[in-house]
């Protein structure tokens, strides 16, 4: 596309002040609460049993118990995490405290018995598996048959480019094949599950952080020090946490980009 002088300095100065109004105005971007909505529609039976796949400090999985009165089981690998949650469950009252536990385990080891579970629900995790194909597999194992799955993972855009994946990447713990959207489509396939939808929300959950807290603008302020200043958050808190808190302020900002995307699928075992 050529650079049109004309435009740039006549034509586009008349219209943009309405463009920018334009803009300003909201899409309605969707947020987190979205998955809590599709779990309601799916329409389980109260005492249903919930496995939350990568549960960490366990807010996800009370909050499956409050509002849908499920059975749930918080599993997660990281040690730390579960010791936070068991605390997190002695806060809770005791009929949300005694529909959940938790137990070690990971996305592609879960200790549940084959056809136990009416419902996976996986957030944010699956962008650290190296195998997909194994942790699809095992969702479908321990699904009844019927059994539904809610999953959240982030996938890269074309927008992404190699050179921002081969920093971010490593940094953040990802396994770069698992942000590719057909390794996941392909797992899916070859777990034999149903795909009731997919839904790809590009900007959509940065979007509405953005409009609700600010979040997004933030993560570019954070971004726009550190790399300004590099040493001065080095010599305070050394080269790994430096690389950790830039990656992170980052993701926000490549989400917001469309170079990161969240993607949501809604599964079925036959």
């Amino acid at each position: 596309m050529s650079f049109d002088l004309r435009f740039f300095y006549e034509d586009y100065p008349r219209i943009e002040s309405a463009f920018g109004s334009l803009v300003d105005q909201s899409l309605d971007p969707r947020g987190p609460s979205m998955l809590l909505q599709i779990v309601r529609e799916l329409d389980l039976r109260p005492d249903s049993v919930a496995l939350d796949v990568g549960c960490g400090e366990g807010q996800h999985s009370f909050r499956l118990a409050t509002h849908f009165g499920l059975q749930v089981l918080g599993v997660d690998p990281v040690q730390g995490h579960l010791d936070l949650a068991r605390e997190a469950r002695r806060d809770e009252p005791e009929e949300i405290a005694s529909r959940v536990t938790f137990g070690r385990g990971s996305a592609t080891d879960l200790p549940v018995a084959d056809s136990s579970v009416d419902l996976v629900w996986c957030r944010d995790v699956l962008v650290h598996v190296a195998s997909l194909d194994d942790a699809y597999a095992e969702f479908a194992r321990v699904l009844r048959p019927g059994g539904r799955a809610v999953i959240y993972q982030f996938v890269a855009t074309p927008l992404l480019s190699a050179a921002e994946a081969s920093w971010l990447f490593p940094v953040m713990g990802v396994v770069p094949s698992s942000m590719n959207p057909a390794v996941t489509d392909a797992a899916v396939r070859g777990a034999g599950l149903h795909v009731d939808a997919s839904l790809d929300l590009g900007s959509e959950w940065g979007e509405h952080s953005e409009e609700e807290s600010g979040q997004g603008g933030r993560a570019l302020l954070r971004a726009a020090r550190l790399q300004r200043d590099p040493e001065r958050y080095r010599s305070a808190f050394g080269a790994a946490a430096y690389d950790v808190m830039l990656g992170d302020s980052l993701w926000h900002v490549y989400r917001m980009l469309g170079k990161l995307s969240g993607r949501v699928l809604v599964l079925t075992r036959p």
